[in-house]
């Protein structure tokens, strides 16, 4: 009885993680989508928050009413994770579905995954903590893989590819700045409520960015465009990261990550076979390096 409910609780955690990435990795292919019916990342990162802010307000005031012992914490702490929120799900965001225009959902897929990488070494330079042995040669693959899809796509697709990777990694060194500020923050007040507030705080400045620089007519879109806005904000989004926190609480934030290794497959399969995305040899090598750089990365750390 005792050895059986450990292995079970594994057991949904590594479903719940591979639901969560599945799920996460199905939003390039989405806002490709999304694009090909005429909206601007405006408009998509807007659509998405209207659709998702109800709910993660729903689940935070949840959890205010049934947590009271925590609202000490949560007060003391908002702040901070109100900044952090509109770094990884606004700024990262944003830029991540500027990328999208540019780039194909492969290559935004590959360079995003690299942020792992990233974390490890704002963490050396700022909190100085020791690195993983071999570091630099994990580092390299990770890089030469994402220069091998890189330099295939910018001779195929143009030069506007740079720009678009450009954005793209800006996009992963916020979200590894988020993740790596999170950490402490998510042991005070919980996972659930660290995502509502953060999303929250986010939706609030997209809807002032969205006033700044479109009418809120620019909103009323076609059906079909609401219908896959609605669709990342749910799927793509809400879903996934309440999936992933549970998954995370169950077995942690390292094995989850490995889990997550098989995010890019997944674009990469739908990308191809939806979106029509060539997927060649060089996709095929630069996607193997890179993660199999980030799975040698986490296996040393556990």
């Amino acid at each position: 009885m005792h050895t059986e409910q450990p292995q079970h609780s594994f057991l949904s955690a590594i479903l719940l993680a591979l639901a969560g990435t599945f799920m996460f990795s199905m939003k390039p292919i989405l806002v490709k989508q999304a694009y090909l019916l005429g909206i601007d990342s405006n408009q998509l990162i807007t659509l998405r928050m209207l659709f998702a802010a109800p709910i993660y307000f729903v689940v935070g005031a949840i959890l205010w009413f049934k947590k009271p012992q925590l609202h000490t914490a949560y007060k003391s702490n908002i702040s901070i994770i109100l900044l952090l929120g509109i770094l990884g799900y606004y700024v990262a965001s944003f830029l991540d579905l500027w990328a999208l225009q540019y780039i194909s959902a492969q290559l935004e897929r590959v360079v995003l995954f690299c942020f792992p990488t990233i974390v490890v070494l704002l963490s050396r330079w700022v909190f100085k903590t020791p690195m993983p042995r071999n570091i630099w040669g994990i580092l390299a693959l990770s890089y030469a893989g994402i220069l091998l899809i890189f330099g295939h796509d910018i001779a195929t697709l143009g030069s506007a590819v740079l720009f678009g990777t450009f954005l793209v990694f800006i996009s992963a060194v916020s979200f590894a700045i988020y993740t790596l500020w999170s950490k402490p923050l998510i042991g005070k007040v919980g996972s659930l409520m660290f995502t509502c507030i953060a999303m929250l705080s986010a939706s609030v400045v997209i809807l002032v960015h969205f006033s700044f620089t479109h009418s809120f007519s620019a909103l009323r879109v076609g059906n079909d465009a609401l219908l896959i806005c609605a669709a990342i904000a749910l799927f793509a989004t809400v879903i996934p990261s309440f999936l992933v926190a549970e998954a995370i609480n169950r077995m942690g934030p390292e094995r989850t990550s490995v889990v997550g290794t098989c995010g890019p497959v997944t674009t990469s399969v739908v990308a191809v076979f939806w979106l029509g995305e060539a997927f060649t040899v060089y996709h095929l090598a630069g996607l193997t390096m890179v993660m199999l750089a980030v799975w040698l990365m986490i296996k040393k750390n556990t």
